[in-house]
């Protein structure tokens, strides 16, 4: 669906994987007629449906993890270690989730040796360069450093709620400029990646070293006035490490995704390839509820 002439030129970046997950653990077991699991991909799309239809936008994608191997674990073995498996009842619908989504007709992307957020930091830049404001929605607050002006990041909290998140409010929560967010991450760490950070170091130590020195090169430059002293020889041994944290906790903006910015697709949630995928999963309120939105997205094209 092409976008409505005149509407502010903005585009929607969706963590889709971060929704599947959330969806998964909020939403009760629901079966399609052969039996397979589909309650993720049904909170999923309810999710997704409700995005577009309360934030108007030119441009859309929809993003996807491709596997747990990336670049990072080349880096870092133990990057995401301590995460397990996905559940089994939730292996199929991440294939069937991407279905749904492309038969929408908007622009869906996975690659492979990077993660989500990759692509998302990609499509970020490029339509930045452009002009464009972006809104990028997202579980994972690793995504805050790509905030920026015209840049907003919408944390989700719960199935269609958001807390949304400008460099502003950025600065007001943590003390310091979004740019020095990774900094501050691979000193305190992410026991969610699996990245210990500074060994003894948590979220107020961390957040006082960025606010009084700055980024890690500028707090190495001015390690000698650094108290008290077992922070200081902390730093000093494990110098190498934290720069390390710091790249794993980095997006990666040169992802080698096409997106044609010309075309502006937005998608047609009223289309009869999704009409048919949904009804296949024996979806029925949400397939009448899609097609009001296809019908108000077309009404208003």
């Amino acid at each position: 669906m092409r976008y409505k002439q005149g509407m502010a030129d903005r585009i929607l970046l969706i963590d889709s994987t971060g929704l599947i997950f959330r969806a998964y653990w909020t939403i009760k077991p629901l079966s399609a007629p052969d039996g397979t699991p589909v309650h993720a991909v049904f909170g999923m799309l309810r999710i997704m449906m409700k995005v577009f239809k309360d934030r108007p936008a030119t441009a859309s994608a929809m993003i996807f993890d491709a596997g747990m191997d990336t670049f990072r674990r080349e880096m870092y073995a133990d990057y995401k270690a301590n995460r397990p498996p996905p559940p089994d009842d939730l292996r199929p619908q991440f294939g069937l989730s991407i279905e749904a989504c492309r038969c929408t007709g908007a622009p869906v992307f996975a690659e492979k040796g990077f993660e989500a957020d990759d692509i998302i930091a990609t499509l970020r830049d490029r339509a930045v360069e452009r002009g464009m404001a972006v809104t990028i929605i997202t579980g994972d607050r690793d995504i805050l450093q790509l905030l920026a002006p015209n840049v907003e990041v919408l944390i989700m909290k719960g199935a269609g709620e958001f807390d949304p998140y400008t460099p502003e409010r950025f600065l007001e929560e943590y003390g310091f400029p979004v740019d020095r967010f990774v900094d501050y991450k691979a000193l305190m760490g992410d026991t969610s990646d699996n990245i210990p950070g500074l060994p003894g170091v948590g979220p107020k130590t961390a957040q006082k070293l960025i606010q009084t020195y700055g980024k890690l090169e500028h707090i190495y430059a001015n390690l000698e006035f650094v108290k008290p002293d077992k922070l200081r020889g902390l730093l000093k041994e494990n110098q190498e490490k934290v720069f390390m944290y710091r790249e794993l906790c980095t997006l990666h903006h040169t992802v080698p995704v096409e997106y044609d910015f010309s075309s502006r697709v937005m998608p047609n949630f009223g289309s009869e390839e999704l009409a048919a995928k949904l009804s296949g999963m024996g979806f029925t309120r949400i397939g009448e509820d899609a097609k009001k939105l296809g019908d108000l997205q077309a009404a208003s094209s």
